[in-house]
């Protein structure tokens, strides 16, 4: 609206002065024809008011032409007033509006993605720093994250497998297909222990649902409605936004779900969604900062147990996640710091050094 706004004052600009003009030649050549006799050039103002309504001449030549007069006169006159009152109303019209249409107009930049191999280190604990755990996710390829989760060495832990549908536009190709869950094993492999896949609408079941198998891929799978698309995984810690984190300085929606393994609780438990509102960019306009909320953070107890999270501009990422809602057993909230992010074939040295290293030179 503010576009427009600015173009009609540009318009009525330059038809107010085009008019002025014309009428101030009109005003000299109606002068000259009262009094032939004036000198050329004539070097003194014309008076185009007193000349259009003052008295004059009846000869029809004069009468047409203050008639042409006033006319030019009345427009230039009423483009004037038109651009007063329109600079006026300009201030009180919202400058969101500006920024809204060209944003509209102007489509987003491409997004830019980790190259393959790219391995991100993170430290996983509660807001106080107890209970740290290293979080290791590296992503094998676009359509592939590794994350391995390691408290200390020669310990139980935790090696998940997420795979992702082609990148394309829309929410359903930036969420995961199908999780495989398991632990680390000494070589360095992935023990399966739990599958989970995403089943996409369709003619015959129109619902989005997640399908848990639990010992065995042929095991009875049991299903839960899907959360709101694109849904993360919140015991994945995050690691999605490796892949699919926001680049744009916008709000934005995600749905959440998480596997709270302990006795008697259901396999998955279907949070909800979860609202980013951004909030400002720092270090250059290099970070972007975002408050969490919503259902998917709401506790009956509690609360809101959400938080803020900082990711990186460039490739969506988180750079740092501090939530009041735990996502493993035993925590009481949830804080997750960026490391280190090491690029292509770097990652995939790192990446193997991780999983390697954890069990190297620990008793059989």
């Amino acid at each position: 609206m503010v576009l427009g706004i600015l173009i009609v004052m540009g318009v009525l600009s330059v038809t107010a002065l085009v008019a002025w003009v014309l009428a101030i030649r009109l005003s000299y050549r109606i002068e000259r024809i009262r009094r032939p006799d004036l000198p050329r050039p004539r070097l003194v103002m014309t008076n185009m008011f007193a000349t259009a309504f003052g008295p004059g001449s009846e000869s029809a030549e004069e009468l047409a032409l203050r008639h042409q007069l006033r006319m030019r006169l009345a427009l230039s006159v009423g483009c004037f007033i038109a651009m007063a009152f329109l600079s006026f109303i300009l201030p009180l019209v919202p400058q969101q509006a500006a920024a809204s249409e060209q944003a509209a107009a102007v489509a987003p930049p491409p997004a830019t993605y980790h190259p393959d191999g790219a391995t991100l280190s993170y430290i996983r604990s509660n807001q106080d720093g107890s209970m740290p755990e290293r979080i290791v996710v590296h992503i094998a390829n676009e359509h592939e994250l590794h994350v391995a989760k390691m408290a200390a060495p020669c310990t139980d832990a935790a090696y998940v497998i997420a795979r992702f549908g082609d990148r394309v536009a829309g929410a359903v190709m930036t969420e995961a297909q199908s999780l495989v869950g398991g632990r680390l094993q000494r070589d360095g492999t992935q023990l399966p222990q739990a599958w989970l896949d995403l089943s996409l609408d369709t003619a015959a079941d129109p619902a989005r649902k997640l399908s848990v198998r639990a010992g065995k891929p042929n095991a009875k799978p049991v299903v839960f409605d899907a959360p709101p698309a694109p849904w993360r995984m919140y015991d994945f810690d995050m690691a999605e936004f490796a892949l699919f984190g926001p680049r744009l300085t916008q709000d934005f929606t995600f749905g959440f779900a998480l596997a709270w393994p302990e006795d008697n609780a259901p396999l998955l438990r279907i949070l909800g969604e979860a609202k980013a509102k951004f909030l400002y960019s720092s270090d250059g306009a290099t970070k972007n900062h975002f408050r969490i909320s919503g259902p998917a953070f709401e506790d009956v107890r509690a609360g809101g147990r959400g938080g803020e999270m900082i990711t990186d501009a460039t490739y969506g990422h988180v750079i740092e996640a501090r939530f009041g809602l735990p996502n493993h057993p035993g925590y009481g909230n949830f804080l997750l710091k960026l490391v280190k992010v090491s690029p292509g074939a770097e990652g995939d040295a790192a990446w193997r050094d991780a999983i390697t290293r954890h069990w190297q030179g620990c008793p059989g």
